[in-house]
Protein backbone atom coordinates (compact mmCIF):
# COMPACT_ATOMS: atom_id res chain seq x y z
CA UNK A 1 0.00 0.00 0.00
CA UNK A 2 2.54 2.48 -0.91
CA UNK A 3 4.47 2.32 2.49
CA UNK A 4 1.46 3.09 4.40
CA UNK A 5 0.71 1.00 7.14
CA UNK A 6 -2.80 -0.23 7.49
CA UNK A 7 -3.87 1.46 10.64
CA UNK A 8 -2.75 4.99 9.39
CA UNK A 9 -4.58 4.65 6.22
CA UNK A 10 -8.03 3.84 8.32
CA UNK A 11 -6.91 6.80 10.68
CA UNK A 12 -6.73 9.03 7.67
CA UNK A 13 -10.12 6.88 6.05
CA UNK A 14 -12.11 8.01 9.26
CA UNK A 15 -10.74 11.93 9.17
CA UNK A 16 -12.21 12.16 5.54
CA UNK A 17 -15.31 10.88 6.50
CA UNK A 18 -15.84 13.68 9.61
CA UNK A 19 -14.63 16.18 7.17
CA UNK A 20 -16.93 14.92 4.61
CA UNK A 21 -20.29 14.71 7.51
CA UNK A 22 -18.86 18.31 8.57
CA UNK A 23 -18.84 20.00 5.42
CA UNK A 24 -22.29 17.93 4.75
CA UNK A 25 -24.12 19.46 7.82
CA UNK A 26 -22.42 22.94 7.08
CA UNK A 27 -24.14 22.67 3.41
CA UNK A 28 -27.58 21.70 5.25
CA UNK A 29 -27.76 24.64 7.18
CA UNK A 30 -26.71 27.14 4.90
CA UNK A 31 -29.59 25.67 2.35
CA UNK A 32 -31.64 25.47 5.41
CA UNK A 33 -31.08 29.64 6.35
CA UNK A 34 -32.27 30.39 2.70
CA UNK A 35 -35.30 28.17 2.86
CA UNK A 36 -36.33 29.65 6.26
CA UNK A 37 -35.74 33.45 5.68
CA UNK A 38 -39.41 34.00 5.24
CA UNK A 39 -40.46 33.03 8.51
CA UNK A 40 -38.04 35.84 9.76
CA UNK A 41 -40.14 38.72 8.67
CA UNK A 42 -43.39 40.29 10.21
CA UNK A 43 -46.26 39.90 8.40
CA UNK A 44 -49.37 41.48 8.00
CA UNK A 45 -52.86 40.39 5.71
CA UNK A 46 -53.49 43.27 3.70
CA UNK A 47 -56.42 43.76 0.96
CA UNK A 48 -55.27 45.80 -2.34
CA UNK A 49 -57.88 45.94 -4.81
CA UNK A 50 -60.37 43.75 -3.38
CA UNK A 51 -57.73 40.78 -3.07
CA UNK A 52 -56.21 39.53 0.07
CA UNK A 53 -52.66 39.30 0.27
CA UNK A 54 -50.12 37.94 2.76
CA UNK A 55 -46.84 40.73 2.44
CA UNK A 56 -43.94 40.47 4.90
CA UNK A 57 -42.65 43.54 5.66
CA UNK A 58 -39.04 44.89 5.07
CA UNK A 59 -37.98 47.38 7.25
CA UNK A 60 -34.63 47.30 8.45
CA UNK A 61 -31.68 47.28 5.77
CA UNK A 62 -30.97 43.81 6.45
CA UNK A 63 -34.31 42.61 5.10
CA UNK A 64 -34.28 44.96 2.45
CA UNK A 65 -31.14 43.71 1.88
CA UNK A 66 -32.32 39.98 1.44
CA UNK A 67 -35.80 41.07 0.35
CA UNK A 68 -36.85 37.78 -1.82
CA UNK A 69 -33.80 36.44 -2.85
CA UNK A 70 -33.35 32.81 -3.35
CA UNK A 71 -37.27 32.14 -3.13
CA UNK A 72 -38.19 29.35 -5.68
CA UNK A 73 -41.35 30.48 -5.95
CA UNK A 74 -44.02 33.08 -4.56
CA UNK A 75 -47.86 31.80 -4.35
CA UNK A 76 -49.98 34.90 -6.19
CA UNK A 77 -51.48 36.24 -2.92
CA UNK A 78 -47.77 36.62 -1.10
CA UNK A 79 -45.68 39.36 -1.61
CA UNK A 80 -42.92 42.07 0.33
CA UNK A 81 -43.47 45.31 1.03
CA UNK A 82 -40.40 47.70 1.72
CA UNK A 83 -41.03 50.88 4.11
CA UNK A 84 -38.90 53.59 3.62
CA UNK A 85 -38.87 56.25 6.53
CA UNK A 86 -38.72 59.65 4.23
CA UNK A 87 -39.90 59.71 0.49
CA UNK A 88 -36.60 59.05 -1.63
CA UNK A 89 -35.18 57.38 -5.15
CA UNK A 90 -34.87 54.10 -3.88
CA UNK A 91 -34.07 51.45 -6.19
CA UNK A 92 -34.08 47.96 -6.44
CA UNK A 93 -32.25 44.83 -8.16
CA UNK A 94 -33.36 41.56 -9.18
CA UNK A 95 -29.72 40.03 -8.17
CA UNK A 96 -30.22 36.44 -6.36
CA UNK A 97 -33.55 36.83 -7.74
CA UNK A 98 -35.06 33.53 -8.87
CA UNK A 99 -38.47 34.38 -10.07
CA UNK A 100 -40.03 37.06 -12.21
CA UNK A 101 -41.32 39.83 -10.07
CA UNK A 102 -44.42 42.63 -10.38
CA UNK A 103 -43.00 45.68 -8.54
CA UNK A 104 -44.59 48.57 -7.60
CA UNK A 105 -43.14 51.79 -6.81
CA UNK A 106 -45.78 54.20 -4.17
CA UNK A 107 -45.47 57.45 -2.91
CA UNK A 108 -46.41 58.67 0.43
CA UNK A 109 -50.21 58.56 -0.23
CA UNK A 110 -49.10 54.55 -1.13
CA UNK A 111 -50.32 55.74 -4.72
CA UNK A 112 -48.62 54.07 -7.68
CA UNK A 113 -46.70 55.73 -9.34
CA UNK A 114 -44.67 53.05 -11.31
CA UNK A 115 -45.17 49.13 -11.82
CA UNK A 116 -42.68 46.98 -13.82
CA UNK A 117 -42.63 43.54 -14.82
CA UNK A 118 -38.85 42.32 -13.69
CA UNK A 119 -37.42 39.23 -14.69
CA UNK A 120 -34.07 37.69 -12.81
CA UNK A 121 -30.86 38.88 -13.13
CA UNK A 122 -28.82 36.26 -14.39
CA UNK A 123 -25.18 37.70 -15.04
CA UNK A 124 -23.15 40.63 -13.28
CA UNK A 125 -23.84 43.30 -13.10
CA UNK A 126 -27.44 43.55 -12.09
CA UNK A 127 -29.40 46.15 -13.17
CA UNK A 128 -30.81 48.84 -10.69
CA UNK A 129 -34.92 49.67 -11.69
CA UNK A 130 -36.07 52.53 -9.62
CA UNK A 131 -38.94 55.28 -9.90
CA UNK A 132 -38.00 59.46 -11.37
CA UNK A 133 -40.35 59.84 -8.31
CA UNK A 134 -40.33 59.85 -4.92
CA UNK A 135 -41.48 56.99 -3.25
CA UNK A 136 -42.37 55.48 0.60
CA UNK A 137 -43.23 52.09 -0.06
CA UNK A 138 -42.00 49.39 -2.94
CA UNK A 139 -44.12 45.99 -2.78
CA UNK A 140 -42.66 43.15 -4.94
CA UNK A 141 -45.40 40.12 -5.86
CA UNK A 142 -45.73 37.49 -8.17
CA UNK A 143 -45.49 38.22 -11.75
CA UNK A 144 -48.91 37.15 -12.30
CA UNK A 145 -50.03 40.31 -10.60
CA UNK A 146 -48.94 42.86 -13.09
CA UNK A 147 -52.41 44.03 -14.78
CA UNK A 148 -54.13 44.23 -11.66
CA UNK A 149 -52.04 47.34 -10.64
CA UNK A 150 -52.12 51.16 -13.08
CA UNK A 151 -50.13 54.04 -11.90
CA UNK A 152 -52.65 56.50 -9.84
CA UNK A 153 -54.33 53.22 -8.08
CA UNK A 154 -54.25 54.45 -4.43
CA UNK A 155 -53.98 51.39 -1.76
CA UNK A 156 -54.76 52.91 0.87
CA UNK A 157 -54.60 49.43 3.14
CA UNK A 158 -50.77 49.88 3.01
CA UNK A 159 -51.33 52.85 5.06
CA UNK A 160 -53.49 51.37 7.70
CA UNK A 161 -50.74 48.52 8.69
CA UNK A 162 -48.05 51.34 8.70
CA UNK A 163 -49.61 53.83 10.21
Amino acid sequence: MLGVKKGKLLCYRVEMNRLTNISFILLLFSIGSVSFAADQFVKHDILLKQKRYVLEIARTQAEKSRGLMFRQSIASDKGMLFEYSKPGHYRIWMKNTLIPLTVLWLDSEARVIEKQLLQPCKRDPCPVYGSAMNVVYIVELNSSEFNRFQPGDQLMSILQIMN
